[in-house]
């Protein structure tokens, strides 16, 4: 199916990548190349919150992509509401930086690895018969644990996202953000555009 919406974006039918695409993820599959994909399908089509929205999920999945970032620089330079975000303490945003330093997949790799260092370590040093076999026990229980612990707290942290705000992107033309949950015109304070 991904590759039928591929086929079908190259040849500039966006409408047919975009239902293939979504057809995947409606079947439970995604990916960071995926999103990225139907995000570039819908902004060919001209469906700029949408496009932006799939980059994000995108960027979600793999967060050092260059030409996502780059896409949705573009997509945010084309909305309609220029918003400029608080700045950031340094501390938070050398914790967001170590957070998305590295890829699931290859956080998931580390974690793995010092998992393995570690029970390898524990069962060589207690099942070892000479000094030797224990040192080398302890040593690589010493070497996985800290990695283990540090790489361990960055991926529950990615994946429970602690500290992250809830987001969202503006699929609508237009939304009125109003200064009391009612339909009344006169409580309009400014209005949100497509993509924001």
């Amino acid at each position: 199916i991904v590759d039928r919406g591929n086929v079908a974006y190259q040849e500039g039918e966006y409408t047919a990548a975009i239902e293939a695409y979504e057809a995947v993820i409606e079947g439970g599959f995604s990916s960071a190349g995926l999103q990225y994909n139907l995000g570039n399908a819908y902004f060919k089509s001209g469906n700029l919150g949408r496009s932006i929205l799939h980059w994000e999920r995108a960027l979600a999945l793999s967060p050092g992509d260059p030409d996502t970032r780059a896409n949705l620089e573009l997509a945010r330079s084309l909305t309609a509401d220029a918003i400029e975000p608080m700045p950031t303490f340094w501390l938070f945003a050398l914790t967001k930086g170590w957070v998305n330093l590295l890829s699931t997949t290859l956080l998931l790799i580390v974690v793995g690895l010092a998992w393995f260092t570690v029970t390898t370590g524990i069962v060589v040093r207690v099942l070892g018969r000479t000094d030797r076999m224990i040192g080398l026990g302890r040593l690589s229980t010493m070497i996985g644990l800290p990695l283990l612990i540090l790489f361990g707290a960055t991926l529950l942290v990615r994946e429970l996202g602690v500290g992250s705000a809830d987001r969202g992107v503006v699929l609508v033309e237009m939304v009125p953000a109003r200064s009391a949950p009612a339909e009344d015109d006169d409580l309009t304070l400014f209005e949100v555009h497509e993509g924001t």
